[in-house]
């Protein structure tokens, strides 16, 4: 899988407007916590209606044994690496970069992409899951922001933002 840094622009698969989030690699650092249930519950829902179907699959590097990654919930099993989801932010693209800017400090040159949703977009690969889980991966706070407050499957709100991003299968 490739790496790309939390909150850069995603390219991995075409013209989407969306910020990476968790396309993790070995050689790269990353934030940790020890995951709440409530968050690992939410992840799980997200993987559970996958986009960007793959036509192989990616195995998870950071383990010792990289193998493909079979997870278990519920009685429900995935598996995960071959897909992505779509995370939606609650609040608009303006109060995103308002708050953003908020928190900067220096005088910096800004430059934004227009974007036909709304909101912010955040695009991960499903072996999120597992980074998360297993790897005790830290998303950044607006991600996990991002997964309480905004849309959510299977809800109406959430497949409408996927089918303007011309993600359905």
């Amino acid at each position: 899988m490739a790496y790309f840094a939390d909150l850069s622009f995603y390219q991995y698969g075409g013209g989407q407007e969306a910020l990476n989030i968790g396309w993790l690699q070995r050689g790269y650092g990353f934030d940790t916590m020890i995951p709440a249930e409530d968050t690992l519950d939410l992840l799980w829902n997200f993987c559970s209606f996958k986009v960007m179907q793959a036509r192989g699959g990616h195995f998870c590097d950071l383990c010792a044994v990289p193998e493909p990654v079979y997870v278990e919930r519920n009685g429900v099993r995935l598996l995960l690496g071959t897909a992505e989801i779509r995370v939606f932010s609650a609040e608009s693209n303006a109060q995103s970069l308002l708050r953003t800017l908020s928190a900067v400090e220096s005088g910096g040159l800004l430059f934004l992409r227009k974007s036909f949703v709304p909101v912010s977009v955040y695009a991960a690969p499903t072996m999120i899951y597992h980074y998360v889980q297993a790897h005790y991966y830290k998303p950044p706070d607006e991600f996990l922001r991002a997964l309480r407050e905004g849309p959510k499957p299977p809800s109406r709100e959430y497949f409408d933002l996927i089918k303007k991003l011309d993600l359905e299968e």
